[in-house]
């Protein structure tokens, strides 16, 4: 699928006797089957009050201002002034991202590539990595390689939606 196509969506829902039927991009479809089903079914309307569901066509539009992906899948920070926390926190979401595009094998990614992705010293990267995985924004996957939780998207989504002051992020 190239950038200019767009998913189209069928979707046919019934749910106590009320129906809904929708045909058309993501885009559009979801908003109103979101809506149908708070209609539908009331407990839906309050799990979704409660629930955290990343937004991720959001926060990929957010982060398109911070970071860019290859064809092929590598992460690339268009920004080189960025703190340190946001810098990884940016790179490991956009790697989740790549994931479940395809064009990753794994979400997570190690301290080389983080470090090399940011271009900060890995000892660096380490003493940050600390700090985010006591604040529970990004947890160990492997040996040596780390992701995103989603209390980090949740925090990601947060900062990238804070007015920054002075216009720095």
């Amino acid at each position: 699928m190239t950038e200019t196509q767009t998913v189209q969506l069928r979707v046919q829902v019934d749910v106590d006797g009320m129906h809904y039927e929708g045909n058309g991009a993501v885009e559009e479809i979801l908003p109103q089957l979101m809506q149908f089903l708070t209609q539908a079914v009331p407990a839906y309307s309050i799990a979704r009050k409660l629930v955290y569901v990343p937004d991720l066509a959001s926060l990929a539009d957010k982060v398109s201002e911070f970071a860019r992906m290859t064809p092929t899948g590598q992460l690339l920070l268009t920004r080189i002034n960025l703190a340190a926390e946001k810098a990884i926190t940016v790179l490991l979401f956009m790697s989740q991202l790549a994931s479940k595009m395809g064009k990753r094998e794994t979400d997570s990614l190690s301290i080389e590539e983080i470090a090399t992705g940011v271009g900060r010293a890995p000892k660096t990267i380490r003493n940050v990595l600390v700090q985010l995985q006591r604040l529970g924004f990004i947890d160990r996957a492997d040996r040596g390689k780390y992701h995103i939780t989603s209390k980090g998207l949740m925090e990601l989504e947060r900062t990238l939606s804070e007015p920054q002051p002075g216009g720095n992020p």
